[in-house]
């Protein structure tokens, strides 16, 4: 397992804003977890989402994907999920030390199941243990990537 991959090792929960051109914002509570992969030299991981209800302190189940994150050997990351409503998506990029953690930069290489999307990044950022991370998307009625997802987490122990 190569170290970098390790440090994101665990569950990582806190709290988020979603946004976008053709969306009302909403804020969200979110699990984060990654699980070593005793079959690969990667990590599997879960992300379930809750959505706060407008003008309340409620939040409901909204967004849920699993997938893998896996080291290639050309030193490039992979990461597959398959998303609520099927879709799915494939991103690869690169992967950094940093001081205290890591930096991940992901851009997609396909995705699938959903006609309205054509390019997502993701950028993780780990910090000992605060996780950040910021999601862009560019979808058939918006032309170029925009802002969709930002959240902090922090690791649980």
């Amino acid at each position: 397992m190569n170290d970098l991959l390790r440090i994101l090792a665990g569950e990582w929960t806190g709290a988020g804003a979603g946004e976008y051109p053709t969306i009302t914002s909403f804020e969200y509570l979110e699990t984060l977890r990654f699980t070593l992969d005793e079959t690969s030299d990667g990590l599997q991981y879960e992300q379930r989402t809750q959505r706060r209800v407008m003008d309340g302190d409620d939040y409901i189940p909204s967004h849920r994907e699993s997938g893998s994150l896996s080291l290639l050997p050309d030193n490039r990351v992979k990461l597959s999920n398959t998303q609520l409503g099927g879709r799915e998506e494939v991103l690869m990029g690169t992967i950094e030390a940093a001081p205290v953690g890591l930096v991940l930069r992901l851009y997609s290489t396909h995705l699938a199941n959903d006609l309205r999307m054509e390019a997502t990044t993701r950028t993780i950022t780990v910090n000992g243990d605060t996780l950040h991370y910021t999601m862009f998307m560019q979808t058939n009625k918006v032309p170029h990537l925009a802002i969709h997802l930002e959240a902090t987490l922090q690791r649980q122990k």
